[in-house]
């Protein structure tokens, strides 16, 4: 961690937001969208067959994200009720309601954590010291490269970054090679859903 340069002891410590009187739903919030390409869950079927799984099972699955569909490129998948933008009392109410929240590395997972619901990040570009801990569930495949973020200065004019695999079929593999049986057996194994149907 980086308090490791001060010589201090790392401490998560969440920001104090209003508090949310909103009633919870049998409902999932996703943040889908983000601000570089590296960001994105590149997997092309990932996103629609967790929601599928999670409709099958009862849930609501509303996006959260403010981008329209088909930003940059990237679609929505069938099934999530778009919220569209929100002012940030609203954003952290339709938070609260959610039972959880699956994300990117991006502000919308940082929110979901500091309004203190279980937050399922997919992200393969930064390393693991880099988001919060205490209430994450991270799922990400070391097994490819990953961690750029911590390897190389962001190009914020590039859209398609990938600083070392750019125009290759490797491109993007970090978030491309996270299954969505991965996300699935996480949630499932973290007791978020108790039955699979």
């Amino acid at each position: 961690m980086w308090s490791d340069i001060l010589g201090l002891d790392y401490v998560e410590v969440k920001p104090r937001l209003r508090v949310s009187n909103v009633e919870k739903k049998k409902r999932v919030g996703i943040g889908f969208h983000s601000t570089s390409q590296a960001k994105y869950w590149n997997n092309e079927i990932g996103w629609q067959e967790v929601v599928d799984f999670l409709i099958s099972n009862g849930y609501e699955v509303v996006s959260i994200s403010k981008e329209c569909d088909g930003y940059m490129g990237n679609f929505y998948p069938s099934g999530v009720i778009q919220l569209g933008e929100q002012k940030i009392e609203e954003l952290i109410d339709n938070i609260n309601s959610c039972e959880f929240f699956i994300g990117l590395s991006s502000g919308l997972s940082w929110l979901a954590w500091a309004s203190r619901i279980p937050v399922v990040l997919i992200s393969g570009f930064t390393s693991e010291d880099l988001e919060p801990k205490d209430g994450v569930i991270r799922v990400m495949n070391s097994s490819v490269c990953n961690g750029c973020w911590s390897r190389h200065k962001f190009d914020p004019g590039d859209w398609n970054w990938c600083p070392e695999h750019k125009g290759t079929t490797r491109q993007f593999e970090c978030s491309k090679s996270i299954t969505s049986e991965m996300v699935i057996n996480s949630i499932i194994n973290e007791g978020l859903i108790k039955k699979r149907v």
